[in-house]
């Protein structure tokens, strides 16, 4: 996450709910998608709209990370150690401008 996590979110409530531990709401940054984690750990049910507010949040940006990922030869999930630290971070997509 970014040292401002209020600034990648669309409203105040996002923001807390996305910081309250006990709330199963999540923000992804390095692939921009927020969602609804399930009690498994491990999955998540994407949203689209604020839950608060209603705003339509930005299309998340998996598909292009995995894509930059593999464009380097790497394999996201066997090779994460090798993965450059730009790519573990919001900062390729805001680079980037996407």
């Amino acid at each position: 996450m970014t040292a401002n996590r209020k600034h990648d979110q669309c409203c105040d409530q996002m923001a807390d709910a996305i910081a309250d531990p006990d709330l199963f709401i999540s923000y992804h940054p390095k692939t921009r998608r927020w969602g609804i984690d399930y009690r498994d750990g491990v999955s998540i049910s994407r949203i689209e709209y604020c839950p608060w507010c209603g705003a339509k949040l930005p299309k998340g940006l998996w598909d292009e990370w995995y894509a930059r990922v593999e464009q380097l030869g790497l394999d996201p999930f066997e090779d994460r150690d090798r993965i450059p630290e730009e790519l573990k971070t919001d900062r390729w997509w805001k680079e980037a401008e996407l």
